[in-house]
């Protein structure tokens, strides 16, 4: 998998995958219930790519978190957050307790953590990263991913010297993305609670 600074889309989902701030309260604007569905959360084999991402000269275990954002009952974006296993249980240690609440809670909500600049790839057809989105996504939501080509971001937030990975893919067609006019978080609380 080759990580580029370039976008490669083009259309409304372009708009999306260069915002930066809290990905679950963009999508929360979009509808009128925004919901997390955790795929699998706990320890790991990481990829080779992930564990030179997170400083690692070898493929190592570490924590994971799988997940399924959804908009109306619609599954937007896969995300898939990892870290090394001892810095979950230290300064990444929130992770383990969000169940289905949003990572942002943490990442936006919490002083000290800093983000690195995005990076975007195409996931290659038959690439391993986009079967294993495909067959989790369908399991999980019992529909066919949308769109021929899987876009994908990810960026590296560190807390206290711990780097977490966090890689978004964009599984719906460009068209789907419209471009919401409100975005806060008292809105992403209001429409969760609902």
């Amino acid at each position: 998998m080759v990580w580029r600074t370039t976008i490669p889309a083009l259309g409304g989902l372009r708009r999306w995958l260069q915002a930066t701030g809290s990905l679950s309260a963009r999508l929360a604007a979009t509808g009128e219930h925004f919901s997390v569905r955790v795929l699998r959360q706990g320890r790991q084999p990481l990829t080779l790519d992930e564990a030179r991402a997170l400083g690692q000269s070898a493929l190592r275990t570490g924590y994971v978190r799988e997940v399924l954002l959804y908009v109306d009952s619609k599954p937007m974006v896969f995300a898939r957050s990892v870290t090394n296993h001892s810095d979950s249980v230290g300064a990444w240690r929130s992770v383990r307790g969000l169940g289905s609440r949003p990572l942002a809670d943490v990442l936006f909500r919490r002083s000290g953590i800093t983000r690195q600049p995005l990076a975007f790839a195409q996931l290659k057809p038959q690439g391993p990263l986009r079967r294993h989105v495909i067959r989790s996504w369908q399991a999980a939501s019992d529909q066919p991913m949308s769109g021929a080509a899987l876009v994908a971001r990810r960026s590296i937030f560190t807390r206290h010297g711990a780097a977490l990975l966090v890689m978004e893919v964009f599984a719906a067609t460009p068209a789907h993305w419209r471009w919401p006019e409100e975005v806060g978080s008292s809105r992403l609380k209001r429409k969760r609670s609902t």
